[in-house]
């Protein structure tokens, strides 16, 4: 199965460090971000296709060269004049897909285990990988079928007070999708951006999706959470950290 790794955005709540960089290679536990997004994946999957932007992607494209860790590599660009938004950025790669194939889809700034991910892409069903964890209001809600884990819809929350966070179930950015996805009406998440959860949420009539639920889980969104990171690192992956080199 392939892997698309969404690594085009300009990383705006990450500055100073993505000010001459792309998030993805922002260190992080004397490797970069991108190291420990990846490694949950390698068991798992055969290739690998990063999406990046026109700007600092060339940087993320040289790190990772055309191959990491014996998987073959790819690199598609979202350019600045293109469509905005998540499944925009997706998009970009559907030309290296067959069709009817399914696809792994992460995020360039979600830490997860290699047993969650692991047991999810074994069942080979499309679906979303869903966590429970306390973010930003702003964060919508996964609700999901308690008998069969099939995911129902979501639900926005509603803002009482500045900086609230809530505790609920959440995408935490795994996806395993198939082609069918580019053929649905693209669901607007801001102001000129398409949305890849808004529009899978939007054709739950017509993509069925398990809700994979992981058990750990660590979004990587500012400075602060990098602390929360090299927790999350130390906790799943300590006797890999010494081993983990960039062959």
């Amino acid at each position: 199965m392939k892997l698309i790794v969404l690594a085009a955005g300009k990383g705006t709540r990450f500055y100073p460090f993505t000010k001459n960089q792309p998030k993805a290679l922002v260190p992080l536990s004397e490797k970069k971000l991108i190291d420990w997004v990846l490694l949950p994946y390698l068991k798992s999957v055969s290739e690998i296709i990063f999406i990046i932007n026109d700007s600092s992607g060339s940087k993320l494209k040289s790190y990772i060269s055309s191959q990491y860790k014996n998987h073959k590599t790819s690199f598609v660009t979202q350019g600045e004049n293109d469509e905005k938004g998540t499944l925009s950025a997706l998009e970009k790669a559907k030309e290296l897909l067959k069709e009817g194939e399914l696809f792994c889809v992460c995020n360039c700034d979600d830490l997860l285990t290699e047993n969650d991910v692991q047991n999810a892409i074994d069942e080979k069903k499309p679906g979303i990988g869903v966590s429970k964890a306390v973010m930003p209001w702003f964060y919508l809600g996964i609700i999901t079928d308690p008998v069969n884990s099939i995911i129902k819809g979501f639900r926005r929350h509603k803002k009482t007070q500045d900086n609230e966070f809530i505790k609920d179930f959440y995408s935490n950015g795994f996806h395993i999708l198939d082609t069918s996805i580019f053929k649905f009406n693209k669901e607007v998440a801001s102001e000129n951006e398409y949305g890849l959860p808004q529009t899978l949420f939007a054709n739950l009539e017509k993509l069925e999706l398990k809700a994979y639920l992981f058990g750990d889980w660590q979004a990587v969104n500012s400075p602060e959470d990098l602390e929360k990171a090299k927790i999350f690192i130390s906790r799943h992956y300590g006797e890999t950290f010494a081993k983990l080199g960039n062959d």
